[in-house]
C-alpha cells in the first residue's frame, strides 16, 4: 500500500484550496487560489492588480502570475508551459508577471511560505497550474456554448480560440468577460502525459531574448524619479556595531547627499554609486566587534571536529543494508577525513534593492526569493502596516538561497526612511563575500 508523504499531503491541501478558492473578475478571466476582498480592478486588456495565476484579458493577452522567482533556473518558462499545455496555446503567447506578496502564492512544499527554493517550483506547481489552465479552458468553452446556444461537448479550444459547429469561432479574449461570470468548475480533466504537446518537449526559454537584448529588468536596472544611491560600511566582524563615527570627510566628497547610521552599519548616500563608494572610503569608524571578535576559522573547525566525535549522525536516506558489518568484514578498509570551508553563495548580481519610504508607505523593488517575508519584516522594522508595503520582484542575477535572506532589503528600507528619498542600496563584491550567510564548514 502506498504511504502518503508529507509533501503529498501538503500538495493535496494546496489542490483543495485551489479548487475551492478559484475566482474570476470582470474585464477578463482571472483564476487563482483566492482573491483579496473586493477583488482587483481590471480594465479591458490591462492587468492592474495581479493577484491570481491565470489572467486572460479582453485583448487576448494571456498572463501567468508567477509565484516563483526567476533566478536562472527557468521558472519563467517552466511555469508557463504548465498553463499553456492545458489552455492549448503556444507557450510564446503567454506573458509572465512576478507575483506580489500574498498567501495565494504560498509554496505548499515549504510550509506555505511564498519562497522560491529547494528545487520545489515545478513539483509544487505541477498540478496546481495545470488545473488553473484547465479551469480557464473549460470556462471559456462554457461561455462560448452559452453564446452560441450549443452543447459544450461540441466545442474545442485550440490556439487561443474556441471553435464550434458551422465555423463558429471566438478568441479567448472575446469570451473572457463572459467566462469570468461563471462559477469555476470544481473538477476538471487535465491531460495525460501521453497527450502533452508542450510539457516534456524541447522548448526555447522565454526570457532569453530579453536577457540578450538588455530589456530584462534586474534589481540593478531599477530606476525611480529622484533616485539616490547608497553603500554601507559594515563591521568587519559580523554582529559588531559602530562605537564612534567621523563622517566629516565623507560628507565633503562630491555628490554626497547624506551619511546616516542604521543598526547594520554606516551608510553613505550620494547621487551615484561611485560617488557613494569613494566617499565611504573617507569614513573613520571605531567598531565594537562584539561577541564574534575572537571567532576564527580554526576555532570553528575545532568545534565542528569535537561535535563529530559526540554528535548523532543524521540519516540522509532510508537505512539500507548493514554498513558497519560490511566494513568489519572487509579485507581492506580505507578511511579518510574531508574538510569543507565556509562557502559563500556569490551570485553574479551583487546584493541590491530599491526602496522608497513615503508618508507611511513603502515601495520595494528588486531581486528576492521571498517577497512576503520582505514585506512583513520591513513593515515591522519601519512600524507600518504590511498592506502599506508594496513589493515588486525583478529578475534575479542568481540566488542560490542568498536572496531568501532579507538583510539587504531591510537596510534599503531603513536608509530610504532616514533620507526621505528613493534609494538604491548596492553591496560591493567585497561586502557580499564578507557578510554573506555562508554555508557552514564541515567535516566528513
Amino acid at each position: 500500500m502506498h504511504k502518503h508523504t508529507e509533501q503529498e499531503d501538503a500538495l493535496a491541501v494546496s489542490r483543495r484550496q485551489f479548487m475551492q478558492g478559484s475566482a474570476a473578475v470582470s474585464g477578463g478571466l482571472m483564476l487563482g487560489v483566492a482573491l483579496p476582498a473586493g477583488g482587483p480592478a481590471v480594465a479591458a486588456g490591462t492587468l492592474h492588480t495581479p493577484n491570481a495565476f491565470v489572467h486572460i484579458a479582453d485583448d487576448n493577452t494571456i498572463t501567468l502570475i508567477s509565484a516563483r522567482a526567476e533566478m536562472g533556473q527557468g521558472v519563467y518558462t517552466s511555469m508557463p508551459m504548465l498553463i499553456a499545455e492545458e489552455l492549448n496555446v503556444d507557450i510564446k503567447k503567454v506573458q509572465v508577471a512576478f507575483a506580489p506578496p500574498g498567501k495565494v502564492y504560498g509554496n505548499a512544499l515549504i510550509f506555505g511560505l511564498q519562497l522560491t527554493g529547494g528545487s520545489t517550483s515545478v513539483r509544487e506547481g505541477w498540478e496546481k497550474l495545470r488545473i488553473a489552465g484547465a479551469q480557464a479552458r473549460e470556462m471559456l468553452i462554457a461561455a462560448a456554448a452559452q453564446r452560441w446556444n450549443v452543447d459544450a461537448s461540441t466545442l474545442k479550444a485550440v490556439d487561443g480560440r474556441v471553435m464550434g459547429p458551422g465555423g463558429k469561432v471566438a478568441t479567448y479574449g472575446q469570451l473572457a468577460e463572459a467566462a469570468s461570470k461563471l462559477t469555476p468548475p470544481e473538477k476538471v480533466a487535465i491531460k495525460e502525459p501521453k497527450d502533452f504537446r508542450i510539457v516534456g518537449k524541447r522548448t526555447t526559454r522565454l526570457d532569453t531574448p530579453a536577457k540578450v537584448n538588455g530589456t530584462a529588468v534586474f534589481g540593478m536596472d531599477v530606476m525611480l524619479p529622484g533616485l539616490v544611491y547608497a553603500t554601507i560600511e559594515m563591521c568587519p566582524v559580523i554582529g559588531g556595531t559602530a562605537k564612534s563615527v567621523d563622517s566629516a570627510a565623507a560628507k565633503a566628497m562630491p555628490g554626497v547627499v547624506d551619511v546616516v547610521q542604521i543598526p547594520d552599519g554606516v551608510v553613505v548616500v550620494a547621487k551615484s554609486y561611485w560617488q557613494a563608494r569613494k566617499a565611504r572610503e573617507k569614513l573613520v569608524i571605531t567598531w565594537d566587534e562584539g561577541a564574534g571578535a575572537g571567532l576564527t576559522t580554526a576555532a570553528m573547525m575545532k568545534g565542528t571536529e569535537a561535535a563529530l566525535a559526540t554528535g548523532k549522525p543524521i540519516p540522509v536516506r532510508p537505512n539500507v543494508g548493514d554498513a558497519d558489518a560490511a566494513i568489519a568484514s572487509a579485507s581492506k578498509v580505507v578511511r579518510g577525513q574531508y574538510f569543507t570551508q565556509n562557502v559563500t553563495h556569490s551570485p553574479m548580481e551583487p546584493m541590491n534593492f530599491t526602496a522608497h519610504f513615503d508618508n507611511g508607505k513603502v515601495l520595494l523593488i528588486g531581486p528576492t526569493q521571498w517577497p512576503d517575508a520582505a514585506q512583513g519584516a520591513v513593515a515591522k522594522v519601519l512600524d507600518v502596516k504590511p498592506e502599506n508595503v508594496s513589493v515588486q520582484s525583478t529578475f534575479l542575477g542568481g540566488g542560490f538561497g542568498r536572496r531568501s535572506d532579507i538583510d539587504f532589503i531591510l537596510q534599503t528600507a531603513q536608509i530610504s526612511k532616514a533620507v526621505n528619498k528613493p534609494v538604491k542600496l548596492i553591496w560591493s563584491r567585497e561586502d557580499d563575500m564578507t557578510h554573506d550567510f555562508s554555508r557552514p564548514l564541515g567535516i566528513h
